[in-house]
């Protein structure tokens, strides 16, 4: 089970420095109690699931990408494109992650500008790593080259596929706006590669041998974050790693938790330290609810009929 440690008083300072959220409308003689509370962003690309989120003020954004689009109905480009138009029409000014398909350097740019010019709280997408993976002709540093020019530009940026705190920092240091740990992902891999007579977390972190004689270290990740507990809890330390790595160095960056797996995962996460959770449409839906409120709702519901039609003239 995560474990909650002491807060670093430099986590509590980076909130207060973080941009507010909740902002009280001038005239309101109550304040918003929450000002800068984690953003809650939906993770779909289905405008019939964004609407009610949005008028239920549950969202303050939406990430998408190619898979989400193609499970949204989308066949080509142009679909695509029109979708993500009237994503980001409804759900302006609150940003919407907006994903690039191409893999070069100069063709990834290209499409950013095309995307960006889709509407004005369009955020882009650029995947860390991983290219090499699909061509090994390709530049590994890719996605930060594009992240820097893209900075560069004064276009928003979403550093995507990132597993673990080095990513992040190198994203942030090339100029992403946010950062998108996969913390699902994370215990996924370790329950499918880890090898059963070494510990936990072993797919991920593996020293035996400092000197790496046999060459099966595996350092992908920190032993905190592979190794320090659980499984399934490892996603939710990569949080908080890269939330105190931010801290000590004054990183504005926002970490955006990505991969939600359920909604106990949620508040896993707001300790561990996350600017913003990117979850799907079918948890959000759910946050309101608990066995015990069901019970005490169809109690007082029912003392309540005692006062039923009473008061009225």
């Amino acid at each position: 089970m995560f474990e909650i440690e002491d807060i670093a008083a430099a986590l509590i300072q980076r909130r207060r420095e973080m941009p507010v959220i909740n902002g009280t409308p001038k005239g309101k003689n109550i304040a918003h109690p929450a000002p800068r509370a984690p953003r809650i962003f939906a993770d779909t690309a289905k405008i019939d699931e964004i609407k009610p989120l949005l008028d239920a003020g549950i969202i303050n954004g939406v990430t998408t990408n190619p898979t989400l689009l193609k499970r949204a109905g989308a066949s080509s480009w142009d679909e695509a494109k029109s979708m993500l138009t009237e994503i980001l029409k409804a759900c302006n000014p609150a940003p919407v992650s907006l994903e690039l398909t191409q893999l070069t350097e100069d063709e990834m740019v290209a499409q950013a500008q095309e995307l960006w010019k889709l509407g004005p709280n369009g955020v882009i997408k650029v995947p860390i790593g991983g290219y090499q993976a699909v061509d090994k002709k390709l530049d590994p540093h890719t996605g930060l080259k594009v992240l820097r020019k893209l900075w560069e530009k004064d276009i928003r940026t979403n550093a995507t596929l990132v597993f673990n705190t080095t990513q992040a920092f190198w994203a942030a240091n090339a100029g992403a706006t946010y950062v998108s740990p996969f913390l699902g992902r994370v215990a996924d891999y370790l329950y499918k590669h880890d090898q059963p007579e070494r510990t936990p977390g072993n797919a991920l972190y593996y020293i035996e041998d400092h000197k790496n004689s046999d060459g099966d270290q595996h350092v992908f990740n920190s032993e905190y974050v592979a190794s320090g507990g659980a499984r399934k809890d490892a996603g939710v330390r990569l949080i908080r790693e890269v939330a105190n790595v931010f801290a000590n160095y004054d990183i504005h960056t926002e970490i955006l938790a990505a991969s939600v797996r359920n909604a106990s995962q949620l508040t896993e996460i707001m300790v561990a330290g996350a600017d913003i959770l990117t979850v799907p449409a079918h948890i959000l839906t759910d946050v309101a609810n608990h066995p015990l409120s069901d019970e005490g709702m169809v109690s007082f519901n029912n003392d309540a009929q005692t006062f039923a039609g009473k008061g009225k003239k």
